[in-house]
């Protein structure tokens, strides 16, 4: 075309040559300008694709590939375009974090939740200012020596001026829930003491209010991030100033809450129930003054402890032994006792170290270190207790522990006979303050104590296996009746020889556990055989016990009926039947206790057991005979008022009257007669068992001596 030109010579050459000019210059320039915003693209891309909360690694990067362009670009490191490079950057980070924030749902959803997305958003756009302000102190970094520097000199406002209305916003929101989700805390706020009930439903009410006042925000249909609604920042407005004036009315509750708090631990129970609320500023003005009555609080709980600190040591003088909790042995209850008093002082003294300091007045703060520093010196001289205390049960350990092994297992009373079981009370008392001690982190237990300690399964299975034996043994002294004594070699005072070894054998003797199983085994053998011997002698109560019922009864047991006659021979039958099968197992019982036992039928003793079982039957005989007697004279008492027992009959046979049966005493078919066979009967029953004691020289237990009922027995 310029050739065209030139061959016709025309006017519009130099016009041509001008915009052609232009043309070319800005080709180049735009050449230049995408070659250096390429690299941006990328950066830009990678912020589009990740979740705003992820964005914060790539903002540095992004902001470096810009510095580059200012200083390798020629014709994008003006002023005024990377201003307008970095709005739209700023543009870009608020569109994503509106879409990451969802202002439609962020004061309708979780508070809480929503509370932490508008603090990351606020974290990352506040990074990049940083950032920003970084990569232009460093600006300088990126030329080559001797290449003129050319600083952003603009001012960051015009970058920033909607990145710092959008974040302002931001705030106004945090603000919101952060008070929202202090005042959330009021549903759960209860207090103690008489005025409890009334200010926990003066904070009750407050929540209320509270509620409705920021179910506005839930029933809006506004976007609250939208920099152009005004509606949200008036809104906002009128709910910080109902808040200041919860926040007045808390103040005050607070400061009854903690005139009437009775203690100390009531007190910090207080600050923690507030916990957060307390650093409100206007409830933070209100409380100063407490902090002051606070502290003067724990002085005089730290005047209390050291006045406990020294009636126990009075006390500890008086009685030789400092004293303890109940089942704690001395060492380990003293050094737990030291713990709980220093307890008393740090625990409150670590409360006082979590209150913000901010809300403490100049003389409280003054106060504060005073009694820093005089706790300290309280705690330094209760570990040293401590450490006296153990210190001194460490020396004095070694030497019990050793003296109380060589004492003997088993120890007899001379009086009773009674044995015991010689696990020393120090020995135990060892045990159980190294169980106390082994995580009290005060020093390391001494090896003997440590040595025992580490066998103390061993010690508790020997002691258990010597209870168990000793209770056995002393069960047959006790409870066995006085014939099972010294009838054989096992009950005479179990076995001198394995006693005496034992009551010379230590605990750590060789071959202790083989001779206490032994003895253990002797022991149970004659505890099984003493108590079934008891177990016979029972059962043969219990047999001649079942004897005791009347032989003769009325007939059908009616109380209006006569006796029965006819069936007597077949009544007397069985109970007869009855007394010689009883009789048989009574002997052979009496024989299984003489192998159980282990005695001489020849010997003393064995015929005074003997008797005592003899007197048991004897016993049986005569109460059985006893009830059938005391059946007739019951039933026969005129004074009882009883229908007749028996029946005679009045006949008339001329010229006489005849009584059946005859009422004569010499006739040998006469009622006499007939109640005397009863009676013989009755007897007669003695005889069908043969008498245990041989010895007496008679054959069974009944004897007729006189020739009357009378002489039946001897």
């Amino acid at each position: 075309m310029m050739e065209l030109l030139e061959r016709v010579e025309s006017s519009y050459i130099p016009a041509f040559k001008t915009m052609l000019m232009d043309v070319e210059a800005a080709l180049t320039e735009a050449q230049d300008v995408r070659l250096h915003l390429m690299p941006l693209k990328c950066r830009l891309e990678d912020i589009e694709r990740v979740e705003f909360s992820e964005v914060k690694p790539f903002l540095l990067p992004l902001l470096h590939v810009v510095c580059l362009i200012w200083v390798t670009s020629k014709h994008y490191n003006m002023p005024v375009r990377i201003v307008v490079l970095l709005q739209e950057i700023c543009n870009l980070l608020i569109e994503q974090a509106l879409v990451y924030l969802s202002p439609e749902d962020l004061l309708k959803g979780d508070m809480e939740e929503s509370l932490g997305k508008v603090r990351m958003v606020l974290g990352i756009l506040n990074t990049f200012k940083e950032a920003f302000e970084e990569r232009r102190e460093k600006l300088h970094t990126y030329y080559e020596p001797g290449q003129e520097v050319r600083e952003w000199d603009f001012n960051s406002t015009m970058v920033f001026v909607r990145l710092d209305t959008f974040l302002k916003r931001l705030e106004m929101v945090e603000d919101l829930l952060a008070t929202a989700l202090d005042l959330m805390k009021l549903e759960k706020i209860e207090f103690s003491g008489i005025k409890g009930k009334t200010l926990g439903q003066q904070v009750l009410d407050m929540y209320e209010e509270f509620q409705e006042a920021y179910k506005l925000f839930s029933e809006r249909t506004y976007d609250c991030l939208d920099l152009t609604n005004m509606d949200f920042e008036q809104d906002a407005f009128g709910f910080q100033q109902k808040v200041e004036d919860i926040d007045r009315r808390l103040g005050t509750v607070f400061i009854q809450a903690f005139d009437d708090a009775s203690d100390l631990e009531h007190a910090f129970k207080l600050l923690d129930m507030f916990g957060s609320l307390l650093e409100r500023p206007v409830i933070a003005a209100d409380a100063a003054d407490k902090y002051s009555v606070l502290i003067s609080m724990f002085s005089r709980a730290l005047d209390h402890a050291r006045l406990i600190y020294s009636r126990h040591i009075q006390t500890e003088l008086k009685l030789g032994s400092p004293p303890v909790h109940k089942n704690m042995p001395p060492v380990a209850g003293a050094l737990c006792w030291a713990r709980e008093l220093r307890a008393r002082i740090q625990v409150p003294f670590d409360q006082f170290r979590r209150i913000p300091h901010l809300c403490v007045s100049v003389p409280a703060k003054l106060l504060y270190d005073h009694l820093d520093s005089f706790s300290l010196i309280n705690l330094i001289f209760f570990l040293w207790y401590q450490e006296k205390l153990y210190a001194d049960w460490s020396q004095t350990v070694s030497e019990k522990s050793q003296y109380n092994l060589t004492q003997p297992l088993i120890r007899r009373d001379p009086e009773t006979k009674l044995v015991t079981v010689n696990f020393d009370p120090q020995l135990v008392l060892v045990l159980r303050e190294v169980s106390y001690l082994s995580g009290s982190r005060l020093g390391a237990i001494p090896p003997p104590a440590a040595e025992i300690y580490s066998s103390k399964e061993s010690y508790r299975q020997l002691a258990a296996n010597l209870e168990l034996m000793v209770n056995r043994y002393n069960k047959v002294l006790k409870t066995v009746l006085e014939w099972g004594k010294g009838l054989t070699e096992g009950a005479q005072e179990l076995s001198p020889a394995a006693l005496k070894k034992s009551s010379q054998s230590s605990h750590f003797l060789p071959g202790v556990w083989d001779h206490i199983s032994m003895v253990m085994d002797d022991v149970h053998d004659l505890e099984q055989r003493i108590q079934k011997a008891k177990n016979n002698v029972e059962e043969i109560q219990t047999i001649v016990g079942s004897w005791a019922s009347p032989i003769f009864v009325r007939r059908d047991c009616k109380t209006e009926s006569l006796l029965s006659l006819e069936d007597c021979q077949d009544r007397l039958e069985r109970r007869y039947s009855l007394v010689r099968e009883s009789g048989q197992r009574i002997h052979l019982l009496v024989k299984e206790n003489q192998s159980l036992l282990l005695a001489d039928p020849a010997s003393d003793i064995w015929k005074a057991y003997v008797d005592y079982v003899d007197e048991i039957v004897l016993d049986g005989f005569f109460t059985a005979i006893e009830c059938s007697l005391k059946y007739l004279l019951e039933n026969t008492d005129p004074k009882a008022g009883l229908a007749p027992l028996f029946e005679v009959q009045l006949d008339l046979v001329i010229p006489d009257l005849i009584f059946q049966p005859s009422l004569d005493p010499g006739t040998n078919d006469g009622f006499y007669n007939m109640v005397e066979g009863l009676l013989n009967d009755i007897y007669r029953i003695s005889s069908l068992v043969p008498r245990l004691a041989e010895h007496s020289g008679f054959l069974h237990y009944q004897v007729r001596g006189c020739g009357a009922p009378s002489c039946w027995w001897q």
